[in-house]
């Protein structure tokens, strides 16, 4: 049986704010990097006090589909390894009745490609610094809903057009414009030794000066279930859906067709150490248009301080 106790642990275990900050395509297959299947179980609260997490992420697109769900034709291929540093602070003042915090992330991007997307050969920038992104957060203590104890939290980030940037190249470490993106996560325990969490995001972005694109918005959400199969053990599923809403636009005229959609699902674990929490998963893609297709891998380690 689950202990008021171990929930307690879990709750500091929990996953906090992330975002899966890859590379860039400037000239189409415009949105942005999300945090798909980055943040995944127990993703609703932490104590308060400071935090450190360490994202190792490996994106692997190995078909770029186009919007009636067929291969466009060249062989492209990218491939992008993240290594994203975030640090969360959590303070004891309340507003709205919820605890005050302040999340950062900077990630270290390294893309690579190969073919051609249609005629045009893929060319990618070296690795650099990604977008910065910070945002406050509210996080609320744990009601019960239907005997569980539920966790929950708002953010509000904008990702900074601070990454390295060259519109020379198609894949970029940065994208070169801004975006405010909130969400909305909660960890549910719902039964003994088992948990479902989930983060829904909107996104709005601005227009990339240099090429004259503004990404339409977004709607997108993770989604995990997993249960306790051994002290300090876990297993479970997670995956993603993401659906744009709104067509791109390319020097204020909206680009037909243009609306990225994407979903996802894989196995993952969790192990919960004493200071020491580890996470991976594992979602393949399916329902893909106007992106490229393939699987992420994400392995989290969480310190607390």
């Amino acid at each position: 049986m689950t202990t008021y106790s171990s929930v307690k642990k879990i709750k500091c275990a929990a996953l906090l704010a992330a975002c899966l900050l890859t590379a860039k395509m400037a000239w189409s297959f415009n949105e942005p990097p999300a945090n798909l299947a980055v943040s995944t179980f127990l993703d609703g609260g932490s104590p308060p006090g400071l935090h450190y997490l360490s994202y190792l992420i490996f994106a692997d697109g190995e078909q770029a589909i186009n919007s009636q769900g067929e291969v466009i034709p060249g062989n492209a291929r990218v491939t992008v390894l993240t290594q994203l540093n975030q640090f969360y602070y959590l303070s004891n003042v309340r507003f709205l009745k919820a605890r005050l915090g302040l999340d950062l992330l900077l990630p270290l991007v390294s893309p690579t490609v190969k073919g051609s997307f249609g005629p045009v050969p893929l060319t990618a920038n070296t690795a650099g610094l990604g977008d910065l992104v910070a945002g406050p957060a509210l996080q609320w203590d744990p009601v019960p809903v239907l005997g569980g104890p539920l966790f929950n939290r708002v953010e509000f980030d904008f990702i900074l057009p601070t990454g390295k940037y060259d519109s020379n190249f198609m894949v970029n470490p940065g994208s070169n414009y801004l975006t405010f993106t909130p969400y909305y996560s909660a960890v549910w325990f719902f039964r003994p030794k088992w948990e479902t969490s989930l983060r829904f995001w909107y996104a709005l972005h601005d227009e990339n000066s240099r090429t004259s694109v503004k990404p339409g918005q977004v709607f997108h959400f993770n989604y995990a279930v997993s249960r306790e199969v051994y002290p300090k053990f876990r297993l479970g599923a997670a995956g993603y859906f993401l659906q744009q809403l709104t067509e791109d636009e390319v020097r204020g005229v909206q680009s037909t067709d243009s609306k990225e959609r994407a979903a996802a699902m894989g196995p993952g674990a969790v192990y919960m150490g004493k200071s020491l929490i580890m996470m991976l998963s594992f979602p393949f893609e399916f329902s893909v248009r106007n992106r490229f297709r393939g699987y992420r891998s994400s392995l989290n380690l969480i310190y607390t301080f």
